[in-house]
């Protein structure tokens, strides 16, 4: 009849208001619509989500499919070990026209999409991806000379000055283009099995997924928390964080600009990811590559537990296996007690963090790990080391956060709580805290691991050294030599053990006075290029009037590659 069929892929990109792919599709002129969304398990690899992530999946196609209907069509599920054949098999039954869908960054999906792309184009389908993601394409920001930018500074400051564009507005109505295809019920799917029913109800009491609902929550945090947002952001709360757009209150001024800078972060994940995208595997870095990361399935083991023996840690970790979320500062901590004070190599973190976060992000997640282990530019000092104890008593001066999720502690005084090894028997008695009994020991001594951390890094020194004398060329990251790289695999219903490893006589910096660095400590020797990268950062953040103080909670690096230089991960601009 000579209409127009189009098939909107849905992806990340569950909701129907500001949906540019959607809006277009809805928009032809004498056309119908076949919203599908394709899970495609096979496809995954070893970033199939999670448990928790996949409940948010499953509410927000549940409540997405009902908007859907509201607007006179109604989401097509499909289960394939093939995306592309799911949509081969969508085109044939509906004799579409056209594919439409908004862009991901990842390179994984850069590789499936452009591939998709060709084969549809070859058989005469039209194909148009659209930005319903970012407030601008990762292709669009470089500095003079055409390279992508090396830190987050520069990055943001130049998104800041371009235009944004208009988001899309809801369809008024969809015409649903009719056909067959092997669609499935949204439990057919298979996002939750019976085992994980139990635990996932628990979910619904605190998390409320669908796009509309976080409209209502954008509203209230507008209206309601934004003025106060610089000053709360660090507080151990449970405040769930949304996207935001700047509603011009010159009021809150410096909150809007904080939580703008967080946004950026966002933005500077998935640039970060397109224009090198190797990160999702290697530091950015090149020395790093040589930094010698202790596989140990034990220690590993304990930090995923919550049995490290230090109190901010251990509750920090506890949260994230009950809840799915823990807020941004908690997640600084325990990542960089992780690949600081265990030297586990971030990539484990990384993926177990993938594993058990309601809100795991690909790209903001190698973003977070990457700056905590050093491996950016204006990332962490690779030999910074901070004492968990000395956080503890900042963001948790009174303790109620560690006996939350360690209610082993709920009866120590706050004055002891977050380095319970520094207290007295009596105190400890009276607690009814036996360490190594029912609370671990610290699993690391803060002064050995400072002593562990300093002798790591002047190995990499000598690994890189020895590794230029050879002419190798080869950067594959280097570990024990007896054990491998692999990610070991996770058994979450393994029994929690008793790790006692440890110092007896741990000992703790005065929290009044905290000293990071012992003055006598051995500074390794950093590469020319790196220092001066990382001053530049840091004198960019005076002159643009930044704080470097706690921008653990949102600071992040870009890599010192060049546009021109991603070699074999290079991808073309999506059309």
């Amino acid at each position: 009849m000579g209409m127009n069929k189009t098939i909107v892929w849905f992806r990340r990109d569950l909701r129907i208001e500001d949906n540019p792919a959607l809006a277009a599709a809805a928009a032809a002129m004498d056309g119908s619509v076949f919203p599908v969304y394709i899970w495609c398990p096979k496809e995954e690899g070893q970033f199939y989500p999670g448990r928790v992530s996949r409940w948010w999946l499953k509410q927000s196609l549940a409540h997405l499919d009902k908007s859907l209907k509201s607007l006179g069509a109604e989401l097509m599920l499909i289960k394939t070990d093939s995306t592309l054949e799911a949509l081969l098999e969508c085109v044939n039954a509906i004799q579409a026209t056209k594919v439409v869908f908004n862009h991901l960054y990842d390179p994984v999906s850069l590789v499936r999409d452009h591939n998709i792309k060709e084969k549809l184009v070859e058989l005469g389908i039209s194909v148009k991806s659209y930005n319903g993601d970012l407030l601008f394409e990762p292709w669009s920001i470089y500095d003079e000379t055409g390279h992508a930018f090396t830190t987050f500074d520069p990055f943001w400051n130049r998104c800041l000055h371009m235009q944004i564009k208009a988001f899309s507005l809801i369809p008024p109505q969809l015409i649903l283009a009719e056909g067959k295809v092997g669609k499935c019920s949204i439990e057919q799917l298979g996002l939750e099995d019976e085992s994980e029913k139990s635990s996932n109800a628990l979910l619904g009491r605190a998390w409320y997924p669908g796009w509309n609902k976080t409209d209502k929550a954008l509203t209230e945090f507008v209206e309601q928390h934004l003025l106060h947002y610089s000053k709360n952001r660090l507080k151990l709360a449970r405040t769930k964080q949304i996207l935001w757009a700047n509603e011009g209150n010159s009021a809150g001024e410096e909150s809007a600009t904080v939580f703008l800078r967080a946004i950026g972060l966002r933005e500077y994940s998935r640039y970060l990811c397109f224009n090198f995208p190797s990160t999702i595997e290697k530091p950015l870095l090149g020395n790093l590559a040589f930094f010698p990361w202790k596989t140990d399935p034990a220690n590993f083991k304990a930090w995923r537990q919550g049995r490290t023996g230090y109190p901010l840690v251990d509750a920090g970790m506890r949260e994230l296996w009950a809840t799915g979320w823990i807020h941004n500062k908690i997640r600084v901590i325990v990542s960089s007690f992780a690949v600081k004070m265990l030297l586990i190599p971030w990539r484990w973190g990384m993926k177990y963090f993938w594993d058990t976060l309601l809100d795991a992000d690909l790209e903001s997640d190698i973003l977070g790990w990457q700056y905590i282990s050093g491996c950016l530019p204006d990332g962490h000092k690779l030999e910074r080391l901070d004492d968990p104890a000395i956080h503890g008593a900042k963001f948790d001066p009174e303790g109620e956060y560690v006996r939350q999720w360690l209610p082993e502690l709920a009866r120590m005084p706050a004055e002891w709580i977050h380095h319970p090894w520094n207290a007295p028997l009596t105190v400890l008695r009276a607690s009814g805290v036996e360490l190594g009994q029912n609370y671990p020991k610290p699993i690391i001594d803060i002064d050995q691991a400072r002593e562990q951390l300093t002798e790591a890094i002047f190995k990499m020194w000598e690994n890189e050294a020895a590794s230029k004398g050879s002419g190798s060329e080869e950067r594959n990251e280097v570990v024990d030599e007896s054990e491998s790289l692999a990610i070991p695999k996770v058994f979450l219903k393994d029994k929690v053990s008793h790790i006692t490893s440890s110092s007896n006589d741990q000992k703790v910096p005065t929290l009044d006075n905290p000293q990071i660095d012992p003055p006598n400590r051995k500074r390794p020797k950093c590469s020319a290029e790196v220092e001066q990268k990382q001053n530049n950062s840091r004198n960019l953040s005076k002159d643009t009037g930044v704080s470097s103080i706690d921008q653990d909670v949102s600071s992040t690096a870009e890599s010192s590659c060049k546009r021109e230089s991603s070699s074999s991960y290079s991808f073309s601009v999506p059309q």
